[in-house]
Formats: C-alpha cells, sequence, structure tokens
C-alpha cells in the first residue's frame, strides 16, 4: 500500500511557466518535474506481480499567499526539475511574467487579496501478493447474467 504525488500536481504552475516563456522566450521547456499518471498506477502493481490493484485519488488545494512563494516553499523542499530535457536556465523576467500570470488566473476569491492556490493530485494504491485464496475471474461463458441486464435491473430497482 502506498501513497504518492499524480500527475495533475501543480498544474497552475505548470500553465503559468508555458504562457510566460512562450512570451518571452518564443518556446517551452519543462520546468516542472514529471509525476507519474493515476492510469499507469495500477498497470505498474500488476507488472510488478502484484495482483487485485486498486487505485484511487484525491485533489487537494493548497493555498499559498502568492506564486513567488509558492516558488520558493518547491525549491527549498528540493522540488526541483531534474529532467535532462529542460532549459539549465531560465530568465528572471520569466519567472516574474509566470508568477503576475499564476496571481492573476489562480486567485483564491475575487478581489485577490487571499493569496493563490496549487493543487497537489495524491494518488493511493495496493495491490496483493497472489495466492490461491484469492477470488480468481470465471471461464469465459459461464455468466449468468448478461452485462446489458444491467440497465434493467437498475430501472426496476428505481420504480
Amino acid at each position: 500500500m502506498f501513497a504518492m504525488v499524480g500527475g495533475a500536481t501543480l498544474t497552475e504552475l505548470r500553465s503559468s511557466l508555458v504562457l510566460a516563456e512562450l512570451e518571452r522566450d518564443g518556446g517551452v521547456s519543462p520546468h516542472v518535474g514529471p509525476f507519474v499518471d493515476f492510469s499507469d498506477v495500477g498497470s505498474l502493481l500488476t507488472s510488478a506481480g502484484f495482483t487485485l490493484p486498486t487505485v484511487d485519488i484525491d485533489t487537494i488545494k493548497i493555498g499559498y499567499p502568492n506564486a513567488m512563494i509558492l516558488m520558493e516553499h518547491l525549491q527549498r523542499m528540493g522540488e526541483g526539475n531534474a529532467s535532462l530535457q529542460r532549459r539549465e536556465r531560465i530568465g528572471v523576467d520569466t519567472f516574474l511574467a509566470a508568477s503576475c500570470i499564476y496571481d492573476e488566473m489562480f486567485k483564491l476569491d475575487d478581489d485577490g487579496d487571499d493569496g493563490v492556490e496549487a493543487s497537489a493530485q495524491i494518488i493511493y494504491a495496493i495491490g496483493w501478493t497472489p495466492h490461491e485464496s484469492q477470488p480468481q475471474p470465471l471461464e469465459r461463458g459461464t455468466a449468468k447474467h448478461k452485462v446489458g441486464d444491467v440497465n434493467v435491473v437498475h430501472t426496476e430497482t428505481k420504480k
């Protein structure tokens, strides 16, 4: 069982940096480290030999006074981007532009006094070591009900 940060984390910061870089530098480079996508976690568990994988997500919003404090917080946590495809340096003017874009687009409220929000996607997953006591899929064609009958049963229970 584990929990990890997922691919939809810091989407606001990614968007702000892309817009600022396009405007200032005419190109885009990844500046937020890559994260695992939710859709890949079950496959990873199965590939590692686990059975009955179960995956769930939560998205939490974290408030910050402004984008510069968020970026400083990430830097001090050691959450820099180690990707080899990124540009080595980003100009101060690009960071300032990204900060202004972030502060404008991702306000906590309309008057802008309460700061900005940052999204964090948390992926929870569990897998089991294979064992003969675990439920096994039935042989093909041995089902007692058709999948198409589910709608009929659902409609009848609503009455």
